[in-house]
């Protein structure tokens, strides 16, 4: 499964109907980032060379997974041939059942393999990468139970919308970069029929898609489709070839031709067939609800809630942790209007002395200092969305910068959307600085095994960002009562997503339970409730990475604080946290002390 990754605010307004780009092209996410073959043989064959060290194995594992995952390859690694990786197969992946049984094996080889270092030996580093790696293996195994759940094309972040924005964004930093391109839209069609394999096997198991989720999808398909058809990438592609060094003229006419000819004969008809059999498939569908209305759903939601936020914590406890925050949050929001009733038309009418988003950056950059370890100094460029691209593209992403060349940072800000001084103050903090950017390429800093940068944890990733997206209220050069009032509206506010996740895919809520719900917290629009009950049945447990991530963080910051008392402190706090990288928040929660007393000595 692919390692790449463009990380994206997760808008609450209910006029958001992309809530996050998150790209896994090759699986279906249930096997997290590990679908590695050979893994035994490789480990003999280091023994043979003596090297039968821990390190060198990570890195072994990491040089299968991207040389078998085009895309991941190219977005985790600027020069591949630095890190080992001299060729690799183009491929998007495969959804063929066969891979039940690959992942079964490759998990349990890679577990032996495992089995066979002495734990006790290796440093904390590697210790701490072994647990993680061992998490990820249970979760693998456990996933493949759920193999036909999995939904590769939802309509918030499916692979028929994210493919047209990787490719978009492919960047070619060599000649060798747009021949790999090419060659990625030539084998659409076969990927594309195994999805349509796929979704036929999970109609005939009685799991095909909500009617609505249908319709969505192929409202999408339609609007790439319509003329002129994917001028996202005929756009682009030219602008692009100007960047190759040394590209002659007579290869970028031959290369603008090729790509014509590959989007018409290969993309398009690709897209066609997947719409064609979508409508043919809508009928089939047995369920509009929640995942808790199929068979062995609840326990699918239980995984799945597990898989997506790295909690400890079951549904149960996370449903209840949730409500309290909520709870707490409208409490002392309410105190705060009963005591200055003008607070509420204060948070409707923001400003700030900011214009741009590069000056609201770099003074985010320049203040988060007093609380987190100064930023690395690494170029970013904010680019608007290009028009053709607005429609199908998130509020504002970040893209991933390679973990070879960190000065790669691209912040997008899609235009279609209006937002306020401090929406857009808050968006840029979640994603740049102290949020996705900051955090992943402080995270390259930290000397992290290579694996770990194609595992993916988004319960730490998005929790992160929305935790410091939180924190930069207090940014903003606001009254501090005014921008307490902003943070615990913006908090409450996503709890309501998240309980409504929960409600749904556990708990059986339907349409009317779910306006019920809302009406409680003055939401009272049918349409609204409509809105957020299809987007949680489309993306089950999307909103809780962020949310319980964030309570995540939450409560390891207050298991810190009761631990060190006067000796605590948020940069040294914040320091063991990105020292640690991503990781179940167990394994954070067991490593922390070490890494913080060690953060702490070093401040």
């Amino acid at each position: 499964m692919t390692g790449v990754k463009i990380k994206a605010i997760m808008k609450k307004g209910s006029e958001n109907k992309k809530a996050r780009i998150g790209l896994r092209l090759a699986g279906l996410g249930l096997c997290i980032a590990i679908l590695f073959t050979g893994s035994m043989s490789a480990f003999s064959s280091l023994q043979a060379k003596k090297q039968p060290d821990f390190s060198s194995y990570t890195q072994l594992l990491f040089r299968e997974q991207l040389s078998a995952d085009t895309i991941g390859l190219h977005y985790t690694l600027a020069h591949p041939e630095n890190y080992g990786i001299t060729s690799h197969e183009i491929s998007l992946g495969s959804l063929d059942e066969a891979n039940i049984l690959s992942t079964r094996l490759s998990c349990e080889n890679i577990r032996a393999a495992c089995s066979r270092f002495d734990y006790d030996s290796l440093n904390i580093d590697e210790q701490l990468t072994y647990d993680i790696l061992s998490y990820t293996l249970d979760q693998n195994l456990t996933g493949c139970t759920y193999y036909y759940y999995e939904e590769p094309l939802n309509p918030i972040n499916g692979i028929q919308a994210e493919l047209p924005v990787l490719l978009a964004e492919y960047t070619f930093r060599s000649q060798s970069d747009v021949e790999d391109y090419l060659a990625l839209l030539a084998v659409v069609p076969d990927y594309f029929s195994e999805i349509v394999t796929f979704e036929e096997q999970k109609s005939a198991k009685g799991l095909f898609m909500p009617t609505f989720a249908t319709d969505a999808v192929i409202a999408q398909l339609s609007s790439l489709l319509s003329p002129p058809a994917f001028s996202c990438l005929t756009e682009t592609f030219p602008k692009k070839l100007e960047d190759v060094p040394g590209l002659s003229e007579e290869y970028r006419t031959a290369y603008i031709e090729e790509h014509q000819t590959l989007i018409d004969e290969s993309l398009i008809p690709a897209y066609e067939a997947l719409s064609t059999a979508l409508s043919r498939l809508r009928e089939t569908s047995k369920n509009e609800g929640g995942l808790c209305h199929l068979p062995g759903g609840s326990d699918y939601y239980s995984y799945l809630v597990k898989k997506t936020t790295a909690s400890p914590h079951t549904v149960s406890e996370l449903n209840e942790m949730i409500a309290e925050e909520r709870q707490q949050d409208l409490s002392e929001l309410v105190k705060i209007i009963k005591s200055d009733p003008d607070i509420l038309s204060q948070m409707s009418n923001v400003k700030l002395k900011w214009n741009t988003p590069d000056e609201m950056l770099e003074h985010l950059k320049a203040c988060m200092v007093s609380d987190f370890p100064e930023a690395p100094d690494n170029d970013y460029e904010v680019k608007t969305v290009e028009p053709v691209m607005q429609k199908f593209l998130s509020p504002a992403f970040y893209l991933t910068a390679p973990m070879d060349d960190p000065d790669e940072n691209n912040i997008y800000i899609n235009p279609a959307y209006s937002r306020s001084d401090i929406e857009l103050f808050t968006t840029l903090a979640h994603e740049g600085y102290p949020g996705h950017l900051y955090e992943t390429i402080s995270s390259y800093e930290q000397d992290l095994s290579p694996l770990r940068h194609v595992l993916n944890f988004g319960g730490y990733t998005e929790g992160w960002a929305t935790y410091v997206e939180m924190q930069s209220y207090y940014y903003a050069g606001l009254d501090e009562t005014l921008a307490r009032a902003l943070q615990l509206n913006a908090s409450a506010t996503l709890s309501l997503y998240a309980s409504i996740d929960i409600g749904v895919h556990k708990e059986r809520w339907d349409r009317d339970i779910v306006l019920e719900f809302l009406s409680d917290y003055g939401i009272t629009s049918v349409e609204a409730a409509d809105h957020v009950y299809e987007l949680v049945v489309e993306t089950p447990a999307n909103y809780l990475k962020y949310y319980v991530g964030y309570l995540e963080f939450l409560e390891l910051k207050k298991d810190a604080r009761l631990r060190y008392c006067s000796d605590y402190n948020d940069k040294a706090f914040h320091q063991a946290l990105l020292s640690i990288g991503p990781a179940p928040f167990s394994i954070i929660k067991e490593y922390l002390p070490l890494y913080y007393d060690s953060s702490a000595s070093n401040a």
